[in-house]
């Protein structure tokens, strides 16, 4: 529960005061990874937040760590942004509050790895509701109110999976395909509200072992801080560009991706994803 909230009244219920032009941003996964450099980055920036995933403590710990340091408003909302309809409760609970989100972070997802027919078959649907349906509800939940309003900034966390055949992450990297493709048609769509895609490559925040993905040592070598990738995708979310990849030699991997033939690029990932 926030601070100073009674112990029988849920999180996120009460009207929040907002300051006059104050921006607001809701940041989904905000329970630790990339989201929580997100949060902590905004909170820098001297901007207001909407905390939003699962786990109630974490948060909670964030909270009050942003408050103090930066003088910020902070919300806590726990939600499963997998369940159906959870980004239309989302936006009504804020609605509820008077709070406008001016920026959203969709960040909420995590991956699976191995052989496609071996998957877990409620795992894999739980992964294709959380970063296929639920981002995408998010994006129109947030978008139809930044649109109505004129402004408004979204940044969607996809993946350098999305500009190849990835064997062995395959549904995972199709999920993030489908983000960038949604994402930078949005940008030219919703215009002026701006719409960015982030695409980072691997990085150590908890991914690898939600996923069971234990990728070759060439590929941890690339491995960029979080905090990095946040200013990152922040910056050009800021500069209203419509996608960025994340560290220099993901932006080689993209380029040596974007002239090889896909089905050749396929094998060669397949071959040194199996080491």
């Amino acid at each position: 529960m926030e601070a100073g909230n009674p112990a029988h009244e849920p999180v996120a219920s009460r009207p929040v005061k907002t300051q006059t032009n104050a921006q607001w941003a809701v940041v989904t996964g905000a329970s630790s990874g990339l989201g929580l450099e997100f949060a902590t980055a905004l909170a820098a920036r001297g901007v207001h937040l909407v905390l939003v995933a699962r786990r109630e403590a974490p948060m909670q710990e964030l909270a009050t760590t942003l408050r103090a340091q930066h003088g910020i408003e902070v919300v806590v909302d726990v939600a499963d942004l997998g369940e159906p309809n959870a980004a239309a409760r989302l936006a009504a609970r804020l609605d509820t509050r008077g709070i406008d989100a001016d920026i959203l972070i969709n960040n909420a997802a995590f991956g699976l790895s191995g052989e496609f027919v071996e998957h877990d078959a409620e795992r894999l649907h739980a992964m294709l509701q959380l970063g296929v349906v639920a981002m995408t509800e998010l994006s129109y939940q947030f978008g139809q109110r930044m649109v109505a309003r004129g402004h408004g900034r979204m940044l969607l966390v996809a993946s350098i999976a999305a500009l190849q055949p990835t064997p062995l992450l395959a549904a995972y990297g199709a999920t993030k395909a489908y983000v960038l493709s949604l994402g930078e048609a949005l940008n030219v769509e919703m215009a002026p509200v701006g719409v960015t895609v982030l695409l980072p490559g691997f990085m150590h925040t908890g991914f690898g072992g939600v996923a069971d993905f234990n990728p070759p040592a060439l590929v941890q070598s690339t491995a960029l801080e979080p905090a990095l990738v946040a200013k990152i995708g922040l910056d050009a979310m800021f500069a209203g560009r419509s996608s960025v990849v994340a560290g220099g030699l993901n932006r080689f991997a993209a380029l040596f991706a974007g002239w090889m033939p896909r089905h050749l690029l396929a094998k060669l990932v397949f071959r040194f994803s199996r080491g």
